[in-house]
């Protein structure tokens, strides 16, 4: 990768598909700097790349990172670390929504089926455990 945004100092990731990944270290060690003005800023970039420029006009910009190279880059969700909207229960599934299909997913394949997705919407409304 090479990258160099900020205080990165020409450094080299490899970022596994298909899990999870978390970014930790001291303040000011260059993590937002790699997951939001490199690795998600280029991958905005290159999705917006993909739209009419009669769209690309009105979405966010996003400059090209200072970066040698980026293989096989996945499409990324940028949210930013503060507060999301207005509402205090919003989050990251909520915003995305990841919400949504998770509670369509647990409705088909959760042990002991308790009910449709409509069950595990809102709070108190499932008294079940669900295992899958």
């Amino acid at each position: 990768m090479g990258a160099r945004e900020r205080n990165l100092k020409n450094i080299n990731v490899k970022i596994p598909k298909k899990q999870i990944t978390v970014f930790t270290g001291v303040s000011g060690s260059g993590k937002s700097s790699l997951v939001f003005d490199t690795i998600a800023a280029e991958s905005q970039r290159q999705l917006n790349e993909t739209y009419t420029s009669f769209i690309r006009h009105r979405m966010p910009h996003y400059g090209k990172p200072d970066v040698d190279t980026t293989e096989n880059l996945s499409v990324a969700f940028i949210i930013n670390q503060k507060r999301l909207g207005g509402n205090a229960r919003s989050t990251v599934g909520t915003i995305t929504d990841t919400y949504s299909l998770l509670r369509l997913l647990f409705s088909r394949i959760g042990k002991p089926f308790v009910g449709y997705s409509d069950v595990y919407s809102g709070p108190g409304k499932m008294d079940h455990r669900v295992s899958c």
